[in-house]
Formats: C-alpha cells, structure tokens, sequence
C-alpha cells in the first residue's frame, strides 16, 4: 500500500510538472514586431524602471526595443533584445534592476504653439487610406511654422506609417519634434491629391504616425484623444 502510495505520489507532480511546462511553452517571448497587450504592459513597466521614456504604444519596436537592451545591460542579462516568459518574471519582480539616475536631464521639446498658420479639411481614414499609395511621398506641412517636409506612405491599418522620403526631411520632423522624445505630437495638413488634410503627428526617430479624422492606434485599436484633438486642431476647430 504505502509503495502504491509513493507511485500516485510520483505520477501527480510528473504530471503537474508536465503541465507547468506546457505553461510555460504556452506563455509568449516579446520581440520586434510583437503588439498587444502585454507589450503595453511591458513598456509601461520599463518606463517605471526609468529606460522608457515614451506613451505605451503596445507596438514593440525599435524605440522599446533599446529601452529592453538598456534594461538587459543593466541587469547583467543576454542583450538581444528579446524578454521570454522567465526574463518578464524579472523585470515585474521587486528585484527588478532600475535605470541609474542621469547627473544631467536634457532640454526636452516644447509644445507646439497655438497660433496656426495653416489648417486643412477634416477627411476620414477610412478614404484618406484609399487614396494614400505605398512608397508615394506626400507633403506634410507643420500647422503652426509654415514649414514642410516630405514624407513616403509606408501602410497603415489604424493611422498611416510614414517615413522621411530624404535626410532633409527627417532633420526637419527632428526640428518640429526633437531628437529622442517621440511622445510629442503636432498639427500638420497633408496634401494628398488636390486636398490638403488635416492631421496629427508623431515620430520616434524611425516611423511617422500620422492621424487623420477617424484613426485609431495600436493599442487594442482604441481611439488616441490627444491625436483626435489636434486633428480637430488642424483643421480650425
């Protein structure tokens, strides 16, 4: 009886082990190109820990993925930029390495001023993206200084991906937005055919997002209130 005993015992956690396991292989690794929301999860968490400076997008992209490297040297872990489900664990324990405090902050980008120079009409994404063409560059014209730039359309299902068509023109959303906060965001219009459009912008260095009347954004497809707004903005209202 007692020898039955151990065996019922052994084959109850061999089968809780396998399940554990099975858990475990079930449970996902973030990487570039990863959304949903435990990527908004794991963003603001980096943020918490001082390496991630921006909005949760829900997108893992390059900008998230330098804030996981940046926690990967910290931590003395692998920095290849990818967090599987032990190294999540890690960063949400209280044990968690935060970022060392800068002995300097930088200036960051002040807000857009409210006298516009320039507005446009409010169109729906829901045309807007049909007549956008992949890899056709667009002017984008910055509502409050006149000044332009010009941008090629990437795709976009929520709001459309934009990127600078020439060095000049990145140097210039540079201007308008800094060089390392792309949680700012701007007015513009954007000339698409014979209609100039307005919209909101924002860029992280690698990507524009650009929203027009009825975008939506990454996360969970929910509306974006500040984009809404300056979309509103835009277009004089």
């Amino acid at each position: 009886m007692k020898r039955m005993l151990m065996l019922l015992l052994a084959l109850v956690c061999l089968c809780n082990g396998a399940k554990a396991l099975a858990e475990e292989k079930e449970r996902e690794t973030v990487a570039l190109g990863t959304k949903g929301e435990l990527v908004v999860r794991i963003q603001q968490r980096l943020k918490d820990l001082g390496y991630y400076a921006y909005k949760p997008t829900g997108s893992y992209q390059a900008v998230t993925r330098r804030a996981v490297l940046a926690y990967e040297a910290a931590a003395g872990a692998q920095q290849d930029g990818r967090l599987t489900p032990q190294e999540q664990d890690e960063l949400f324990s209280g044990g968690a390495t935060r970022a060392p405090f800068a002995a300097s902050v930088a200036l960051s980008f002040t807000a857009q001023s409210s006298y516009f120079t320039v507005t446009g009409e409010l169109w729906d994404w829901s045309e807007v993206k049909g007549a956008l063409m992949t890899g056709e560059a667009y002017t984008v014209t910055n509502c409050a200084t006149g000044e332009s730039c010009h941008l090629l359309f990437r795709e976009g299902q929520n709001h459309a991906h934009m990127v600078p068509a020439a060095a000049p023109d990145g140097q210039m959303l540079t201007r308008w937005l800094g060089e390392s906060n792309s949680y700012y965001k701007i007015a513009v219009v954007v000339d698409v055919g014979d209609r100039r459009v307005a919209a909101s912008l924002q860029y992280d260095n690698t990507t524009a997002h650009v929203y027009f009347q009825g975008s939506t954004s990454n996360v969970l497809n929910l509306a974006d209130r500040e984009h809404d707004s300056l979309v509103r903005r835009a277009a004089g209202r």
